[in-house]
């Protein structure tokens, strides 16, 4: 747990989204924001579970001040309609940590027919932020923290979808988390000078829900792996929570974080992050207007 002693690190007052709460990584997140004293939104998919944590969190916390919002980050309807509850219920946004995700064994489309992870992994991050993009700028300083990994490899922006190459779930989530520290850079570079930061950051190997679809001999790799190399959840938040909330990272943007340390990142590549931006934004039907920030 974070040392919630610590006089600059309390969030009291301070409007959060957490999403994908109910559960691991983003469960401790949640509670650990709440610790803070923030009024944590528990953006979940599933409001019955998202009740539940929400009970656990102020049992836990003493927090009484944190709600659940009902999203579906793979649905793009569903996102948009979260945004504007929000904003009509809420003057502000101070942190938003995008932090839902999947990880599947065979290929699914959304709803919108995109493949199920890079539609939520990667579409949900990005639309969430577009859609909230407004009240992020006229509440700055705000903070965006994408959660990423470390497992992060076979990028192939000709072929994000799957389409042609064969379906493997590790390849697909590993090829998301990638995309999440693209993003993070491409966001940074169009919210310049805004007061509204975007970094990422990588929980290390940490066992929770996501991994219950891979297969039996996945689980047991990663079982053995965590022996010597895996952290707690509350570990795996640490992190993030420090990135939204600490002032020793006021002002930075643009970066990739392990274990509070910033780590350079092998899929820092101008070209490919504008690439990866344009097609996010042909999949979700809308262009930004405002890309002034963006190197030409």
């Amino acid at each position: 747990m974070v040392d919630t002693k610590h006089p600059n690190q309390l969030l009291t007052e301070k409007n959060i989204i957490v999403t994908g709460p109910t559960s691991g990584i983003g469960e401790e997140i949640a509670a650990q924001l709440a610790d803070f004293g923030a009024h944590v939104i528990l953006a979940s998919r599933d409001l019955e579970k998202g009740e539940r944590t929400l009970a656990e969190i102020a049992q836990r916390t003493g927090n009484q001040n944190c709600k659940v919002m009902q999203i579906d980050t793979s649905s793009q309807q569903s996102i948009q309609e979260f945004a504007s509850r929000y904003q009509e219920a809420h003057a502000r946004l101070d942190v938003l940590v995008n932090n839902a995700g999947i990880f599947r064994t065979t290929r699914h489309l959304s709803v919108d027919g995109i493949e199920l992870t890079f539609a939520t992994n990667v579409l949900g991050y990005h639309l969430l932020t577009r859609e909230l993009l407004d009240l992020l700028r006229k509440s700055a300083p705000v903070r965006i923290v994408n959660v990423a990994s470390t497992f992060a490899f076979d990028l192939d922006l000709e072929d994000l979808q799957f389409e042609r190459r064969a379906y493997e779930g590790r390849k697909a989530y590993a090829q998301s988390k990638a995309c999440n520290r693209m993003l993070t850079r491409a966001w940074a570079r169009r919210l310049e000078d805004s007061g509204v930061t975007v970094n990422s950051m990588a929980p290390g190997l940490v066992m929770t829900g996501l991994y219950r679809d891979t297969s039996p001999m996945l689980r047991l790799f990663l079982r053995i792996i965590r022996l010597f190399h895996g952290r707690s959840a509350s570990q795996g938040a640490d992190t993030a929570v420090w990135l939204a909330s600490n002032p020793e990272v006021e002002g930075i943007t643009g970066k990739f974080y392990e274990m509070r340390q910033q780590k350079p990142c092998e899929f820092s590549n101008f070209e490919a992050e504008e690439k990866l931006w344009t097609i996010c934004e042909e999949l979700t039907a809308r262009r930004m207007v405002d890309d002034h920030n963006v190197p030409r």
